[in-house]
């Protein structure tokens, strides 16, 4: 997918695309003519640019949703934004809180400009046209579903000229046109074996059905408006459309996933696109390789991100192959010729495989979003929601995930590391979100999960009550108000009104927010001041 993302063309660089401050966005029409797009080439080149941002976000994604957990520390200047959200000092002015706002309107404002543009144009291919409006409902849905579990209620600006001091929106209005949009998606995309080698990589019938998964699940999970029917539907979609993502596999090698040789391999459903060679985050490079083999093999400097604790490496069985597939402490040196022993653990997703030593500076490995375990763990968790209980085909889903772990195929054959008969509710959503952990570390889920099963604030607080990570990280100083992020100093500066600050921050308004509008996620924490 390098050529269909990274090469923008002149037409569209004269187009100026932005997103201001304020989300006052010039739509691309106006800047480059009525007629704009006249071309099948004007229209790949707009839908190329609404994937852009998502290639910069890489380290803020990691930084926003792992740094924030009891599982990862920062190793940076202790004044960058970085290390301020992961010893649990969150404030409106954070360089990576802000760049994430303007990343995600950033590709917003250029999907709403195809959907618009591109789906009016009468010069372009038909059947190009459904495609490429597909793409851009997709790719709006993805940063809005980012966007609403970060802040909750955010401007839901679907049209660019009306984006002028937009207001917040209610959390399900926003919920309803991600689920829309991504419904759309699947109803125009092709599947992703149906796209040519060169656009492997594009949003997919297949991305969009595992988002719907994902989206209703959560969604069913944090309103606070629905009722029992309401949430018992959700979770019956998100089975249904778990089940109608077909064609994918879970790779018999854990690492393969991870592997510059097998880009958008068979359980692979969407991720970044990192290019070779360039190391900029602006440039197309995965900071997330950089940032967790920054020093490479040297125990004198800390990576930029690093485990808390050596607990988490050791929670894993030795037999799971996702044990040194997560983690590393130690690795062949092939520049030394001899094994190297780290004195604290690094992840090893983003470690190359095949170059080890470039690692840290060539950053071309993708960034995994949502592949096929994460699907089958996603339809697992929704059964047991549905029918409070887990169900036959909740087990065979979770059990999956675990006969690859354990190296048992073909994973449809029942094996002895499959979950114990007879879990109930509680027990098997325990196993769920400790397979999550064992699966999917490092792989931007950790914050999200922990905010949607309502236990952020006691699973950090526990984990250093307990002594599995020392008090140095601060992450004991975790706070309800840390359900979702302030909303960037920059944008209330400029819209105060319609972007009111959320609680517990900087400027919050009781009349917007309620007196604690987390009080009931974790009640022992509830008569804890700001």
């Amino acid at each position: 997918m390098k050529k269909i993302i990274y090469i923008i063309l002149t037409v569209l660089s004269a187009a100026s695309y932005s997103c201001s401050d304020d989300l006052t966005l010039v739509p691309v029409g106006e800047l480059t003519g009525s007629n704009f797009p006249a071309t099948d080439g004007d229209g790949i080149a707009l839908v190329n640019a609404i994937y852009q941002p998502n290639v910069g976000i890489s380290t803020s994604l990691g930084y926003l949703i792992d740094l924030t957990t009891e599982l990862e520390a920062n190793g940076e200047n202790t004044n960058s934004g970085g290390y301020l959200l992961g010893v649990m000092q969150w404030e409106p002015n954070n360089s990576y809180v802000s760049g994430m706002w303007n990343s995600l309107y950033n590709g917003i404002t250029r999907a709403n400009d195809v959907v618009d543009k591109v789906g009016a144009s009468e010069s372009i291919s038909p059947a190009l046209k459904r495609r490429l409006v597909g793409e851009a409902k997709f790719l709006r849905a993805y940063y809005y579903f980012y966007a609403v579990q970060f802040w909750g209620e955010v401007p839901l600006v679907l049209h660019n000229i009306e984006g002028s001091h937009t207001t917040r929106a209610d959390v399900d209005d926003v919920y309803t046109q991600i689920v829309q949009d991504l419904k759309d998606a699947a109803e125009s995309l092709p599947r992703a074996d149906e796209y040519a080698d060169a656009d492997r990589g594009r949003a997919s019938q297949g991305a969009a059905c595992a988002y719907l998964a994902k989206v209703y699940l959560v969604w069913g999970q944090t309103s606070e408006k629905s009722g029992a029917s309401v949430q018992k539907e959700r979770y019956r979609e998100s089975v249904n459309y778990a089940d109608l993502v077909t064609g994918y596999e879970l790779e018999e090698n854990f690492l393969d996933n991870w592997s510059k040789i097998n880009r958008n391999g068979r359980e692979s459903i969407f991720a970044t696109q990192h290019i070779q060679g360039q190391a900029a985050a602006s440039d197309g490079g995965n900071h997330l390789v950089h940032c967790a083999f920054y020093g490479g093999f040297s125990n004198s400097r800390l990576p930029h991100v690093y485990a808390t604790s050596d607990k988490w490496y050791h929670d894993f069985d030795d037999r799971d192959q996702r044990k040194k597939g997560t983690y590393v402490k130690e690795l062949y040196d092939p520049s030394a010729g001899e094994v190297f022993v780290f004195d604290r653990v690094r992840y090893r997703k983003y470690i190359d495989t095949v170059d080890v030593i470039s690692s840290a500076n060539t950053r071309d490995i993708n960034r995994t979003i949502i592949r096929y375990a994460e699907v089958l763990l996603l339809k697992a968790e929704a059964l047991n929601e549905l029918h409070d209980s887990p169900t036959a085909e909740a087990y065979e889903a979770i059990n999956r995930v675990r006969r690859r772990a354990f190296s048992h195929f073909p994973v449809t054959t029942p094996s002895s590391d499959d979950l114990p008969a007879g879990l109930d509710y509680a027990a098997f959503k325990q196993r769920i979100q400790q397979e999550r952990v064992f699966e999917l570390t490092y792989e931007q889920n950790r914050w999200t999960d922990l905010v949607r099963w309502r236990i952020f604030v006691g699973t950090l607080r526990n984990a250093v009550q307990q002594g599995h990570l020392s008090e140095e990280y601060h992450k004991q100083d975790v706070k309800l108000k840390y359900y979702r992020f302030p909303i960037p100093r920059a944008q209330r500066d400029i819209n105060p009104e319609g972007l009111w600050q959320n609680w517990g921050y900087d400027g919050y308004d009781e009349s917007k927010t309620g007196a604690n509008p987390y009080a009931t996620f974790e009640p022992a924490y509830a008569g804890e001041g700001i």
